[in-house]
């Protein structure tokens, strides 16, 4: 049976000390204790040091890296550097439930099979966390995990929490391919031959503001960035059987329409939306097939088919 002392949680930190205190804040007021809890520093501003100082005599650990190593180098460092039989990798900007940990432990110990444990993304607010919460969620095959970020559910990336000889084997983020998207390949290579519990109450709440790079749209995704994700999620969805391989099939073109929309906004000047499909056919994206299914299959009509394609196993904790 894991306990809270089997878990390192790793709080990425680079210029954020506001930030960092509040984040550093929410896992002192776990339900459980004896986690260990480190800051990793990349290239810190002193602000940032001076936090982990004062937060050192309740037990933080500052880790100094002396380069900006951005997230993907740091998910890269915490490959190495995690000693624990699970590893949490959050963010300086985020808030987690104060249950959090406790649910993850719950996870872990009632689902054996499972390589990772996550949350579903909250709405950002200053608000506390609800006393009341539930313990409902999914077990996910790695088919069926890319079929349920594909099709567009709440999911988390930060504060996520993997078993660490998995994690330590697993291949580093991809940031030559899918640039600042590469979060999602990541996730569903760890997931590999095992399985990923999502939690449907939203532990984490994450913070939304300027200078996060999530909404710098200068720095990408590019088109080719965002076209090979989606060819991630096809070559995964194949696997999981001809349900999954319709559910990719009815929602591509609607994933490449929202990906040109809300995300490739660097490419808007460089290329037009025609182009744009070009190259997806070019990069085996979309054929006559998805194109038809996004023609026909719109708003309700596709969310209803995409939940007969993907019936996703319900757990609920104890």
């Amino acid at each position: 049976m894991y306990q809270a002392s089997d878990i390192e949680v790793f709080i990425f930190a680079h210029n954020r000390a506001s930030f960092l205190r509040e984040a550093l804040d929410c896992y002192f007021r776990q339900t459980v204790a004896g986690f260990r809890l480190v800051i990793l520093a990349n290239a810190p501003t002193p602000e940032v040091v001076q936090v982990a100082h004062e937060y050192a005599a309740k037990g933080a650990e500052l880790v100094l890296e002396p380069s900006v190593l951005n997230v993907h180098g740091c998910v890269r460092r915490c490959q190495e550097l995690a000693s624990r039989s699970i590893t949490v990798m959050a963010h300086d900007d985020d808030w987690v439930h104060p249950a959090y940990l406790e649910t993850l432990l719950k996870c872990y110990n009632q689902n054996p099979e499972i390589r990772m444990a996550l949350s579903a993304m909250g709405e950002w607010d200053k608000q506390a966390f609800p006393k009341e919460y539930h313990l409902r969620g999914y077990l996910l095959n790695q088919a069926e995990f890319s079929a349920y970020i594909f099709i567009g559910e709440p999911f988390a990336f930060s504060s996520s929490s993997y078993k660490t000889e998995i994690l330590k084997k697993a291949p580093a983020p991809d940031f030559a391919r899918y640039g600042k998207i590469n979060d999602v390949p990541f996730m569903l290579g760890v997931c590999g031959g095992g399985r990923a519990a999502v939690l449907q109450f939203p532990f984490v709440k994450c913070r939304t503001h300027q200078a996060q790079d999530s909404r710098t749209f200068s720095t990408g995704p590019t088109a080719r960035q965002w076209i090979e994700l989606d060819l991630c999620h096809k070559a995964m969805m194949s696997r999981g059987g001809k349900k999954m391989r319709w559910a990719y099939i009815c929602n591509a073109f609607h994933r490449l329409k929202t990906g040109w929309r809300d995300w490739c906004l660097c490419e808007h000047e460089k290329m037009t939306f025609s182009q744009y499909l070009r190259l997806a056919r070019q990069m085996g994206a979309l054929d006559t097939k998805r194109r038809l299914c996004g023609f026909l299959l719109r708003g309700g009509v596709r969310k209803a088919l995409l939940d007969v394609l993907c019936p996703f196993q319900k757990i609920l904790l104890k």
